[in-house]
């Protein structure tokens, strides 16, 4: 089970795709978090976490990908990332890592039993780095890569509005061409005189 990360151009999507030797429609939890620190030094140090984006993926032949995007769509237009959208409404006074953590995950609802068995068909085993164990002693696997992205300022990003926000409107965007034909009467369908409403003056 491996995984590489890359940026989308300059946007705020990164796309995370892998291998794994894993039946087809396996599905994977690939998610992006940035770790936040109290700005309050007397508080204790907790580790704090905010959840970027959450993604469930599916193996098809042994590959898999997927796509987070750590910035999210905000009232203003700007683009802030979830911990900075709800930062007022929850009262946090944080300061954010400058790195985000994109982890993967299988977490089989049968515990590792049957991956395991099918892995050892083919010769395989799953490696002790993967394998994880939560309090309740449920076994699950993941694999996981910290990339240097420092936080979104809190400065909005919006770009100046260009012509009042409507950008440029004298550039009109061609329709398309009509399917079907219109044909026009060359006579009128109808004997019933027309209306004085109908005449122009």
């Amino acid at each position: 089970m491996d995984f590489t990360v890359d940026r989308i151009g300059n946007s705020y999507t990164y796309t995370v795709q892998g291998t794994a030797n894993f039946p087809d429609q396996t599905e994977l939890n690939i998610l992006a978090m940035r770790q936040l620190a109290p700005t309050d030094q007397t508080l204790e140090p907790k580790p704090t976490y905010s959840v970027l984006d959450y993604q469930v993926v599916q193996v098809q032949d042994e590959q898999w990908q997927g796509e987070l995007t750590l910035r999210q769509l905000a009232a203003d237009g700007s683009r802030k990332e979830t911990w900075q959208l709800d930062q007022a409404d929850l009262a946090m006074d944080v300061k954010p890592l400058d790195t985000v953590v994109v982890i993967a995950t299988y977490t089989p609802l049968d515990q590792l039993t049957t991956l395991e068995r099918i892995l050892a068909q083919q010769g395989l085993k799953v490696s002790p780095d993967l394998l994880q164990t939560t309090l309740d002693g449920r076994r699950y696997l993941e694999i996981r890569e910290v990339l240097d992205i420092p936080a979104a300022s809190e400065v909005s990003e919006r770009p100046e509005p260009y012509n009042g926000g409507w950008g440029t409107r004298h550039i009109l965007i061609q329709e398309p061409p009509m399917p079907y034909q219109v044909e026009f009467p060359e006579e009128r369908q109808t004997n019933r005189p027309a209306d004085p409403k109908e005449f122009l003056y």
